[in-house]
């Protein structure tokens, strides 16, 4: 049974297009309608239409399995066409009583799938055809009525134009019904996609703009000092300290603008599915101390301390060690910016099959939005959240590339705190 209810979900499935579940859809119809035509003829005794009808279920059913297995459709459309609206229907038409049966409604119904099957001029010029053909099939029939062959009784005709009657507007208030429905459908998938793209180019307009701006800060703060140090040079007696303070901040803003053009790039290999890893046996505590001695060789931002605290013994991982500096880097950058006078505490401990660093500040904290979307990329069109959340994401696609997880906790006027943990084997 569910293996009957996945054949029949597979028909007529959302993903397949338009045309091939209503082809599928008038296939199997075909197949029913014909066979239970068949049996009413076999009950009036019209062998004729009974092997028509038989001839019809074999074509549909045929039909349907080449086009389910070969996914030709085109092909299966056009042989439909031709072989059953061009050929079968007219010869039914003689023996099914002409115009004075339900052959009619059905020459409305192959002139329907015609238009909706095929593409463009080919849909025209073969629907045209049909017309003229089942025009001049009825003006035969008129002038030379003898080679019609006759209902049997008025019930007889009565049920076949009811017959053709129920099941032509039956099939084609089922295709309208899906037709319109999968219209609604892309209606509102495209006016989801148009909003999601408007709120992308709100977002991205005002990414470059913070980006130009966060840029321009530490542009402007080099200009500015550059030239103080310009001034200073030409002053007696030289004021050492003064310039050695103005190149520190010199430097302090080239290697803020070194980040933000590292996080640019890694945003865009990022979302072009480029960012490589080349992981190696890492020691995380050694990184770490690295990192320390890093931070501790350049003046921090906000005059702030930086506390390490490592668990001892714990073995090494597989993972990028220039990545993973990077990541502990921008977290620090982050906290140092955003933490005045304070504490900027690192520490490493680990579980079996884990190792997990946090990184924790007094600084000013997040808001409970930003907080929830820091790590998506571009979510959002307030100029805080890129000041904080740019690094982020980028930190959370390194750390899920290596298999890991990372995770933050944030109040406003609090501090925040990201973990990240790293299995000690990637799988």
């Amino acid at each position: 049974m569910q293996e009957i209810h996945h054949f029949f979900h597979s028909l007529f499935s959302l993903t397949l297009d338009f045309r091939v579940r209503l082809f599928n859809i008038l296939a199997l119809g075909g197949t029913v309608i014909s066979l239970i035509m068949a049996l009413l003829s076999l009950g009036t005794g019209s062998w004729g239409n009974v092997l028509i009808n038989l001839v019809l279920v074999a074509v549909s059913g045929g039909l349907f399995l080449y086009s389910y297995y070969s996914e030709k459709y085109q092909r299966c459309y056009l042989i439909t066409i031709v072989m059953i609206f061009l050929i079968v229907f007219p010869v039914m038409f003689f023996t099914s009583g002409g115009y004075h049966g339900g052959m009619p409604a059905f020459f409305v119904f192959a002139i329907i799938f015609t238009v909706l099957m095929l593409e463009k001029r080919r849909a025209l010029i073969v629907s045209l055809l049909e017309i003229v053909l089942y025009i001049g099939l009825c003006l035969v029939a008129y002038h030379f009525p003898h080679i019609v062959t006759p209902f049997a009784t008025e019930v007889d005709r009565l049920a076949d134009i009811l017959l053709a009657f129920v099941s032509v507007s039956t099939v084609c208030g089922i295709v309208l019904y899906f037709h319109l429905k999968e219209y609604n459908q892309q209606q509102l998938l495209l006016e989801e996609q148009n909003r999601r793209l408007r709120s992308l180019d709100n977002a991205k307009s005002t990414f470059l703009t913070t980006v130009a701006h966060e840029i321009k800060n530490p542009l402007s703060s080099i200009s500015l000092h550059a030239r103080d140090t310009s001034e200073l040079l030409e002053e007696e007696p030289l004021d050492f300290s003064l310039m050695q303070e103005n190149l520190r901040t010199i430097e302090q803003s080239v290697m803020r603008i070194d980040q933000i053009v590292l996080d640019l790039m890694d945003t865009v290999s990022i979302e072009q599915g480029r960012l490589a890893l080349s992981l190696v046996p890492s020691d995380l505590g050694a990184l770490l101390h690295s990192v320390e001695k890093d931070f501790s060789s350049h003046p921090s931002s906000g005059n702030n301390q930086l506390v390490l605290t490592i668990q001892s013994d714990l073995p090494e991982i597989s993972a990028d060690p220039e990545r993973l500096i990077q990541v502990i880097t921008n977290l620090i950058s982050n906290a140092d910016r955003h933490t005045q006078n304070g504490t900027i505490t690192i520490s490493l401990t680990g579980e079996p099959g884990w190792q997990t660093i946090c990184v924790s500040d007094t600084g000013t904290g997040m808001s409970e939005e930003m907080r929830k979307n820091a790590l998506k990329g571009y979510v959002s069109a307030d100029k805080d959240y890129w000041r904080h959340g740019i690094g982020l994401y980028v930190c959370h696609q390194i750390i899920t590339a290596h298999g890991g997880k990372i995770w933050l906790k944030s109040q406003e006027g609090e501090g925040t705190q990201v973990f990240f943990s790293l299995p000690e084997e990637v799988s």
